[in-house]
């Protein structure tokens, strides 16, 4: 069983915290809040109430025993940093930070860090990117050219198969997937079906979302491809 920490239960770490427990993993949380640490207890596997910034506690926890320490904490970008330091002198195998700015995620970076997450930032950028494409429903980025895009399809799409439209050649897109209907139209009598690696013979219909993998910009010329 994988082993992690959760430094700082503010939302955003509640939120890893029972996402790992779930998954099956051993979770401690600690949170200088009494009564936030004594919310996680129901599900923590060790919930701690203590000030992470403090070396002598952090170090009373054998850290360096874990897969990794995800560190969460909030507004407090002077504790991050420190306790980021502390975590470096401790060995830890790996270190996933939170950053509230982008100062902070550079300084984060420069300490070392495994892997620097901005969540704000992050969706901020898949919130504007899902909206200023054409027929975008959702975006999520890989890297700075590739992304996964869920859009509704061309009408020129529309009764064809994936043979037919060979995406994969004119556009240097992969469809991972197709849903039947998008995400905001199911209910209970109307329920969703997804299909993962279509064959080529799988046609498009109307009120079909397609999932596509590409550059961002190779998805954007299939949008408007007619």
């Amino acid at each position: 069983m994988k082993k992690f920490a959760v430094i700082g239960l503010g939302n955003f770490g509640m939120n890893i915290a029972r996402s790992l427990v779930e998954n099956n993993c051993e979770v401690l949380g600690i949170d200088i809040d009494k009564n936030t640490v004594d919310k996680a207890k129901d599900f923590l596997t060790y919930a701690i109430t203590g000030n992470p910034a403090n070396k002598a506690i952090l170090d009373s926890l054998g850290l360096n025993e874990y897969d990794a320490v995800i560190l969460s904490i909030g507004q407090e970008m002077v504790s991050s940093i420190l306790i980021s330091l502390y975590l470096k002198e401790a060995k830890v195998k790996k270190i996933i930070a939170r950053a509230i700015s982008e100062d902070h995620e550079k300084i984060l970076k420069q300490l070392g860090v495994d892997t620097v997450i901005f969540p704000e930032k992050e969706m901020a950028i898949r919130i504007g990117k899902a909206i200023s494409m054409r027929n975008a429903v959702d975006y999520l980025p890989l890297s700075e050219e590739y992304a996964i895009v869920e859009v509704a399809p061309p009408e020129s799409f529309i009764g064809k198969s994936l043979r037919e439209l060979n995406i994969g050649a004119r556009f240097r897109c992969q469809i991972l997937g197709i849903k039947s209907i998008a995400d905001d139209l199911v209910t209970e009598d109307t329920p969703q079906t997804t299909v993962i690696a279509p064959s080529a013979d799988e046609v498009i219909q109307e009120g079909n979302i397609l999932i596509v993998l590409g550059k961002t910009a190779a998805i954007e010329r299939m949008e408007k491809s007619s």
